[in-house]
């Protein structure tokens, strides 16, 4: 993510990247604190980081589109995009089973 972010020209980085890399933090601190909380109090960070993900992988793909970054950048980032939205998407699964009434 900021290896990207150092080859790219001053307006990209400061524009679009900076805001996918704020983003990307966001995401990062909900599944830590998702990691640390109550198992009853999961199911809302893993939703939320669900949703910063999903939105990541669309704004990986409109700077791809806009030619902000290579190919082979975009390919790398969105397979491990994937990767982990089928990690939170699985680990809300099993929170759900697990309780429930949290499946809203």
């Amino acid at each position: 993510m900021y290896t990207i972010g150092n080859k790219l020209p001053k307006r990209d980085k400061l524009g679009i990247h900076n805001y996918i890399e704020k983003e990307f933090l966001q995401a990062f601190s909900f599944l830590i604190n998702a990691s640390l909380e109550p198992k009853s109090e999961k199911v809302t960070s893993v939703k939320k980081a669900r949703l910063q993900i999903e939105t990541l992988k669309q704004l990986f793909r409109t700077e791809y589109e806009i030619k902000v970054i290579t190919e082979k950048a975009y390919l790398n980032i969105e397979l491990k995009l994937q990767e982990i939205s089928k990690m939170t998407n699985g680990w809300l699964k099993y929170l759900q089973t697990q309780n429930p009434l949290n499946q809203n």
